[in-house]
């Protein structure tokens, strides 16, 4: 995505980002395991690990906006067409993190959301509508599989499939490094082990600070194959 010529500033990002929120999941799991109110104030509403996470989305929706504004410039269709899809909905999950501000601006939950939302909060995520808990429905259990099926099986099919690999290059979509895999799953690792409430916080925290990386400098091979170009790019 923003890949440039200036290496070293990739590279300090990158280390900042991961000294950053493993020192996070770290000092949390610390602290877990003496006090849970220290946890919690991590972990809480308007807390550090959602205003962190909140930055990465915005962040990522920058990087797909200015994405976009390439693709006009080059005509390409495609990149476009996902840009727009991913700014919007990264926008719309830094909305859903931070409530749509509701706290920050200090409105009152609307009846809908005071009748439907468990955490009497101004989201979509944590609607809970006919018995069914739309947060691990659709922001748990499905993100899981598309978050794997990303990280895990995309660059699998990408090797193998040279019409997969045609799609992925025409759209222009970013695919993870090596050592933002190894990452995911070594932060998430750490999360899993600490066993408290709201420590989803922090599996939030550090998913969206890798895909902030990946879009920032996404892998050009993928096993030894390089990822060509699309046209117009």
């Amino acid at each position: 995505m923003l890949m440039s010529n200036n290496k070293l500033v990739i590279t300090l990002v990158n280390i900042f980002v991961y000294l950053l929120v493993f020192g996070i999941i770290i000092y949390a799991k610390m602290v877990g395991m003496q006090s849970y109110d220290v946890f919690y104030e991590v972990v809480k509403e308007d807390g550090l690990a959602e205003y962190l996470t909140t930055i990465f989305l915005l962040g990522a929706a920058v990087i797909f906006g200015i994405s976009a504004f390439r693709a006009v410039r080059s005509g390409n269709r495609k990149q476009l067409l996902l840009s727009i899809v991913m700014v919007l909905l990264f926008i719309f999950g830094a909305g859903e993190e931070l409530s749509w501000g509701q706290r920050l601006l200090n409105r009152e939950t609307g009846e809908f959301f005071s009748q439907y939302n468990y955490q009497g909060e101004t989201n979509l995520h944590n609607l809970e509508l006919w018995g069914v808990n739309i947060n691990k429905l659709i922001f748990s259990k499905l993100m899981f599989i598309g978050l794997g099926f990303y990280f895990l099986v995309m660059p699998l099919l990408v090797w193998k499939m040279a019409w997969v690999r045609r799609l992925v290059t025409g759209f222009g979509l970013p695919l993870p490094r090596l050592h933002h895999v190894i990452a995911l799953l070594a932060q998430n690792a750490i999360v899993l082990s600490i066993g408290l409430l709201r420590e989803g916080e922090l599996h939030e925290l550090s998913l969206t600070s890798i895909l902030f990386l990946v879009f920032l400098a996404p892998a050009r091979r993928v096993f030894g194959i390089p990822l060509e170009k699309s046209s117009g790019e």
